[in-house]
């Protein structure tokens, strides 16, 4: 096997032991002949990034998706946290739709679902976006859960930092439901993204920035509301992120935020729950 697994333990009181497979940041970087010559370049310089960040991997991209998500098949269920396309090329589109059909498992996107070439998506193209990503990944691409074993698991949108109102109501809705509860997202949550105070430290400022830029000074209140919840609710056992491309765990509150490497490493997160 190419695949490199990291294990992380969970202790919730289960009657029977339950293996969650975690996915994350693939960013597959193709192109083709429908694209143009500047995307092309563009596609080459970011797959070479990738190919040094991951120190010469034993794999391909395209090889470690398919492995992955054969791998997957070991496992109770599978939950994948975004940035799987660099960017909206048709090729990425193609590959990513033709590896995951017929599969079962939890998406949220990335930051990188909405890249065109070197540029976030402006806020007013993300929904003709998310529209398109509808095709190529399954489920409720806001907010989506999925009951294994007694445990719910809840894969979430925070591509943009940003929360909103209807996942608010969302998360309130999976909470009553009484199971214990794993969140995934693709950004991994932090304390200061619970104040959002510029002066809380470096990161945060830009994150704070980053949202009224693109959401408007109107998402702070709701963006605080709902991970102050998530900080504070006690069905929320343990959140899961990527974004980082390193392994690596955080505290959220008095919880366990848990990070995962890039599966164009060929790292994939094993989550054994009992």
């Amino acid at each position: 096997m190419y695949l490199k697994p990291k294990k992380i333990h969970l202790h919730l009181g289960l009657e029977k032991p339950l293996r969650i497979l975690h996915l994350t940041d693939l960013h597959l970087s193709l192109s083709d002949d429908r694209d143009s010559d500047e995307q092309r370049e563009w596609a080459a310089k970011r797959r070479e990034i990738f190919f040094r960040e991951a120190e010469s991997p034993s794999r391909d991209p395209v090889g470690f998706f398919e492995e992955a998500m054969e791998y997957a098949k070991q496992f109770d269920y599978t939950v994948i946290t975004g940035d799987i396309l660099d960017g909206l090329g048709h090729a990425n589109i193609e590959t990513a739709r033709r590896i995951l059909s017929g599969k079962e498992y939890l998406y949220c996107l990335g930051n990188h679902e909405f890249c065109t070439m070197k540029l976030d998506a402006k806020p007013e193209e993300r929904e003709s976006i998310r529209s398109l990503l509808k095709t190529v990944f399954r489920g409720n691409l806001t907010l989506d859960s999925h009951l294994v074993g007694g445990v719910n698991l809840i894969a979430a949108d925070n591509s943009g930092y940003r929360w909103t109102e209807e996942q608010y109501e969302l998360l309130q809705q999976e909470v009553a439901k009484g199971y214990p509860i794993l969140l995934f997202t693709h950004s991994p949550l932090e304390n200061g993204i619970r104040t959002l105070d510029p002066a809380f430290d470096r990161r945060t400022g830009v994150i704070y920035n980053h949202i009224v830029k693109n959401y408007g000074e109107e998402a702070i209140p709701t963006t605080r509301k709902v991970t102050d919840y998530i900080a504070n609710e006690p069905l929320i056992k343990a959140t899961f992120g990527g974004h980082f491309h390193a392994d690596f765990v955080n505290e959220f509150g008095n919880k366990t935020t848990y990070i995962l490497g890039g599966l164009f490493k060929g790292i994939v997160g094993e989550i054994h729950i009992d």
